[in-house]
């Protein structure tokens, strides 16, 4: 069994996973659940959500992930090691992998290049730009921000990386890291540069050929491992384009929605998006095959017992978008 502890309302994502019968037997648990338990089952855990905690409960989080690891019970996404968005694009950029940086508002520091755009650091919400062509545009997003009651220091400042694979037609491709082993994700294509959830009939019949290249022989895996090397990610899902001829990575998601292998009008598509369904299932069975814990961990930091002590249980986090 597989323990994904999630933040309340997005165990969603896991939906598709457990309804197939092929898959290992999973158990999700919120954090607020995580938090207040006095000891866990052994069972290997998988951390996520993790842009969704505050400082204090990422802490706590780190705490319980670090009994599991003393008592040898594998546990992925270690909360105090993970790099969030900010953290994670200025780091791929200072590695060489990203040509795009990011900059934080409150650093009071101007970036480099245009276009750029305007988005939160936590959650997956859109941006709260559009694309922005000089300084003047860029202040008055930011002042239009704030004063809507957007916190300055969670606002960041994006450069612009993309480029359209057919004109008029962008593409976001995707791998996922389940352990020690990558998987291709189906790509997503739009109209608009800000690749989110696609749009049917833009993608012709040869990008689906491409794709399917694309996930028989994954061309950037050097890079996507450094990546999630560099992230401290060892369960998630890696997003990126290419950029003249360069691989491009706008995030590396903890809790990624993974969709079975729906039907599809393009036979290729549809053999795409079978085959990284049965991959993403394998390589969950793999996981779960490396460790069969009987017994029980118990959950004993000193934090953690203050704040348990303290009648914190029964707060509930809200939901965060």
């Amino acid at each position: 069994m597989i323990r994904f502890v999630v933040t309340r309302h997005h165990d969603f994502t896991l939906r598709s996973t457990r309804r197939d019968p092929a898959a290992p037997p999973i158990q999700v648990m919120t954090y607020d659940q995580l938090i207040a338990a006095r000891r866990l089952g052994e069972m290997t855990t998988v951390f996520t959500d993790l842009d969704r905690l505050s400082s204090h409960d990422l802490e706590l989080s780190a705490l319980i992930h670090r009994s599991l690891a003393a008592a040898k019970v594998p546990a992925l996404n270690d909360p105090a090691r993970v790099k969030t968005r900010y953290a994670l694009l200025r780091s791929l950029h200072e590695a060489g992998i990203n040509d795009f940086n990011v900059y934080r508002v409150d650093e009071e520091r101007l970036p480099k290049r245009y276009p750029v755009f305007v988005r939160r650091d936590s959650g997956h919400g859109q941006p709260l730009s559009g694309l922005l062509e000089d300084r003047e545009q860029l202040i008055r997003a930011i002042d239009a921000a704030v004063e809507a009651g957007a916190p300055a220091s969670n606002l960041l400042i994006i450069e612009y990386a993309a480029e359209p694979v057919l004109p008029g037609v962008f593409r976001k491709l995707a791998v996922s890291r389940i352990g020690d082993r990558l998987g291709p994700q189906p790509s997503v294509h739009d109209d608009q540069w800000l690749v989110k959830h696609g749009k049917l009939g833009v993608a012709t019949e040869a990008l689906y050929e491409e794709e399917w290249q694309f996930f028989r022989d994954m061309p950037h895996a050097e890079d996507l491992w450094r990546a999630f090397e560099i992230a401290s990610i060892a369960y998630g899902r890696a997003d990126f384009g290419i950029v003249g001829g360069r691989v491009q990575i706008y995030e590396i998601n903890t809790n990624p929605t993974i969709h079975s292998d729906t039907a599809h009008a393009s036979q290729t598509r549809q053999r795409s998006l079978h085959y990284a369904w049965q991959l993403h299932i394998d390589r969950l069975r793999d996981l779960d095959a490396k460790y069969r814990g009987t017994g029980s961990v118990d959950l004993n930091h000193a934090r953690l017992s203050s704040h348990q002590r303290l009648r914190l249980r029964p707060i509930r986090t809200r939901r965060v978008p």
